[in-house]
């Protein structure tokens, strides 16, 4: 008969939580932690590819039924063409019933198509029944039949190269959001374990300010550091999400974490369990990886939203710089005879998610006296401030070569001003004066936006000043949709043209 050891502390600590070492780690270094940065809205794609089938079947079906009906039997058109957009409706609302635009990332091949088959069948079999009842007489259904397997076709050759660049996508991990997570518990374990089945999600790492009591990693995902090496990581702008993974009981722990990282402008959540419970009035539930969460900051628009926002950013400012090259060469012809130095100023500015990235402008100061940190903003009767310089402030012209960085997708015709990385205001970094101050970095920086058109606009030279632009700010990222910026763009010229008061 065998006499059992007694048990140490560690040990028996062990024994109760699974992830919890026994003997000492080895830390993998945070600098080795790989950040994937070419990232693409996920929700955005989905909705252009069914955008984009759409259109296609749409076109398609009415050339055929064009073609193969109408020019055929010289009937009139407006109810075949009436019964060619029907078809086309039952196309995309049975492909979204499907989830064939879904592209999960575990989807195989064959399983993609399969679903591809089954909804363009069971839309033609339902658009030739419907039309055979409503309009026996006047329609052919083999013409309507043609039409139909023309658009399942198309449908076939378009997955096909959307699961090729999608598939591509996903390897790349261009599709999965960046996830960080705070906490090395078990609520931590069971979402990686979730994760590794979906592979929705890219888990890079996991910090606890008990190093002490954590693994070396959790199923592959390194524990690498305390809050402190999360707040001072480089990569941190390309963190889509911050999940908190403490326990119920741990509510202090959550607490102070959350006062700690709540100045991020990265998304951050609560995992719920079934023994959570929250009250928080703006706190809503999602899901990621079947792992239900809990936002706590940071409000994601739709897919749709963002799609559109970005076409209409591409579409608007591609024709600006096209329609105004004109002017565009006389500034830039006019800046260069005005002064000696480059015709562009170019300036670290942040921008999404504190994302450090160039932003241009026609130089408007003396080369010699350029501040590229703003240390010092503009004043009334700046001596810094060049003679056609003075012109292109007042009016903004100096602002028009951001276009490009519109186009390029560092920033959107409408959307937060971005400030210099380091801005001060008097002494102090500007960012230090308002608690909420990052939060305005939450979308895309913009060309103009609300705080400019309610007289925020210029330098900010005092705490109030500061309070008011993020105010502003903050207000426009909630109320944000395209009929909203589309207002504040025609806002805008009038705005500049009646503003006598802001410093330029």
């Amino acid at each position: 008969m065998s006499i059992a050891k007694p048990r140490g502390p560690l040990e028996k600590e062990a024994r109760l939580n699974p992830i919890t070492p026994v003997n000492p780690v080895t830390r993998r270094p945070i600098s080795e932690i790989v950040v994937p940065k070419r990232q693409i809205n996920a929700s955005a794609l989905k909705f252009a590819l069914r955008a984009s089938d759409i259109v296609w079947v749409t076109a398609l079906i009415l050339l055929a039924i064009w073609n193969g009906y109408i020019g055929t039997n010289n009937k009139e058109f407006i109810a075949p063409i009436a019964a060619g957009f029907l078809g086309a409706l039952m196309f995309a609302g049975s492909l979204l019933i499907s989830g064939a635009h879904n592209f999960h990332p575990s989807e195989s091949y064959s399983a993609h198509m399969k679903k591809v088959f089954f909804a363009g069948f069971a839309a033609a079999g339902a658009w030739l029944m419907t039309a055979q009842i409503f309009k026996p007489a006047t329609f052919s259904p083999d013409k309507l039949a043609i039409a139909g397997l023309v658009a399942i076709i198309s449908l076939f050759l378009l997955h096909s190269l959307y699961y090729l660049q999608v598939r591509r996508l996903h390897d790349r991990k261009a599709l999965a959001p960046n996830i960080i997570m705070l906490g090395a518990t078990d609520s931590a374990r069971r979402m990686i374990e979730q994760n590794a089945k979906s592979r929705e999600l890219n888990i890079l790492a996991i910090f606890d300010d008990r190093l002490s009591r954590a693994p070396e990693n959790i199923y592959g995902v390194p524990v690498i550091g305390k809050i402190d090496d999360l707040l001072a990581w480089g990569e941190l702008p390309y963190v889509d999400r911050i999940v908190v993974t403490l326990p119920s009981m741990a509510q202090n722990r959550k607490n102070q974490l959350v006062h700690q990282i709540r100045r991020l402008p990265n998304r951050i959540a609560f995992v719920v369990d079934e023994f959570e419970n929250f009250n928080h009035v703006q706190q809503r539930l999602t899901e990621i990886a079947n792992i239900s969460v809990q936002d706590i900051t940071g409000k994601p628009k739709s897919g749709r939203h963002t799609a559109l926002k970005r076409l209409m950013d591409i579409f608007v400012s591609g024709t600006a710089l096209l329609l105004g090259a004109p002017v565009l060469l006389l500034i830039a012809l006019a800046v260069k005879l005005d002064s000696k130095g480059p015709i562009l100023f170019k300036q670290q500015r942040e921008g999404f998610n504190n994302r450090v990235f160039n932003v241009y402008k026609f130089r408007s100061l003396k080369v010699e006296q350029e501040d590229k940190k703003a240390a010092q903003q503009v004043v009334a009767g700046d001596t810094r401030v060049t003679r056609v310089g003075r012109f292109i402030r007042k009016t903004s012209l100096d602002e028009l070569p951001q276009l490009l960085n519109v186009l390029l997708g560092d920033m959107s015709l409408v959307g937060p001003r971005p400030h210099a990385k380091g801005m001060k205001t008097g002494n102090i970094e500007s960012y230090k004066l308002v608690e909420e101050y990052a939060h305005r970095h939450k979308v895309k920086p913009g060309m103009t936006g609300w705080a400019q058109i309610n007289g925020s606009r210029g330098p900010m030279h005092d705490a109030a000043s500061v309070a008011r632009r993020v105010q502003l700010d903050v207000e426009y990222i909630e109320r944000a949709s395209l009929w909203f910026d589309i207002v504040i763009m025609f806002k805008t010229i009038p705005c500049l043209l009646g503003d006598s008061e802001n410093i330029r």
